[in-house]
């Protein structure tokens, strides 16, 4: 090895070797749309935080949570990626203080299609007990949402900005698409990952449509609808159990609510599945071919 004074002019040489720092891909105006898009997001969730009402607060944020993912779908990277499986981890922890008002929501759709009687429906709702969290812990969820909008602020006003602005977003929404087309309905557990799929489209469409002069709205109001339905399975699903073991219903109101719910399921799984058929019966080729002139050229689909 030689002396330091040999080294030195080694180091010296080392700027003018090694080229300059790679640039940041251009922005195009989809992406910098999504960056707008993305700040709405977190202001959303910002109005939902200050709600003093925690079941309002929960509910809201979890749908700016939702449409957060959703968009951040449309960006690729580690980065985003991190931020989509954060925001779900965060979501995930106020799915308890949700469950119960998914459960009344859910008694409201079986008793509107006919299929409880009024007494049924009021032990139901007895059942469950009040829709309402100890105040120690709503503020715990707000202390938590609040930690959370401002880091993913922090992120966005960082190099990540630069990522979303630089995104091929036709790229992701056809990806998204691909993912939302292939449904499955056998049982409850898959369904509810179609619904999560169909949730993303239905913001991303939103999305499209508030950037580029409402191409694609009447697109993201269908996927509400189905979304609508494919939610209302779930809280049923999220219902039975919570029925299941209340220790005050009788036999008899247990079986028919047993009854009911399934009857229900039924009839919006058939119905989920007939909306979801038509609602992508394009090929993703062709899907994007409606929005290629807005979005620009695409890498790879």
């Amino acid at each position: 090895m030689g002396s330091g004074q040999d080294a030195e002019p080694q180091m010296d040489a080392q700027p003018d070797t090694a080229g300059p720092a790679v640039a940041p891909a251009p922005a195009s105006a989809a992406g910098q749309a999504l960056v707008f898009a993305l700040i709405d997001v977190l202001d959303t969730l910002k109005e939902a935080i200050e709600d003093p009402d925690p079941v309002e607060m929960v509910h809201d944020a979890r749908k700016a949570m939702k449409e957060l993912r959703a968009l951040l779908r449309l960006v690729p990277g580690e980065t985003a990626s991190a931020l989509r499986r954060h925001t779900a981890e965060v979501a995930r922890a106020l799915s308890g203080a949700r469950d119960k008002a998914a459960a009344f929501e859910a008694i409201d759709v079986i008793e509107a299609a006919g299929l409880l009687i009024a007494c049924d429906a009021a032990d139901a709702r007895a059942a469950i007990g009040p829709d309402a969290e100890p105040p120690e812990e709503a503020e715990r969820h707000r202390a938590a949402l609040t930690a959370f909008g401002a880091e993913v602020r922090a992120t966005l006003a960082g190099d990540f900005g630069a990522e979303v602005a630089a995104a091929d977003v036709g790229a992701g929404l056809v990806k998204a698409y691909r993912q939302a087309r292939r449904a499955h309905f056998a049982d409850p557990h898959v369904l509810h990952e179609t619904r999560k799929r169909v949730v993303a489209h239905r913001y991303q469409m939103s999305f499209i449509a508030s950037a580029f002069g409402g191409r694609g709205a009447k697109r993201a109001r269908k996927a509400q609808r189905l979304r609508d339905i494919l939610g209302a399975h779930q809280d049923i699903e999220i219902l039975r159990p919570m029925l299941q073991s209340a220790p005050d219903l009788a036999e008899g109101t247990r079986l028919r609510l047993d009854f009911a719910m399934g009857l229900a399921q039924k009839r919006l799984k058939k119905k989920a599945e007939r909306r979801h058929k038509a609602l992508f019966r394009l090929r993703p080729k062709a899907f994007l071919a409606r929005y290629r002139k807005s979005l620009g050229p695409v890498a790879s689909i």
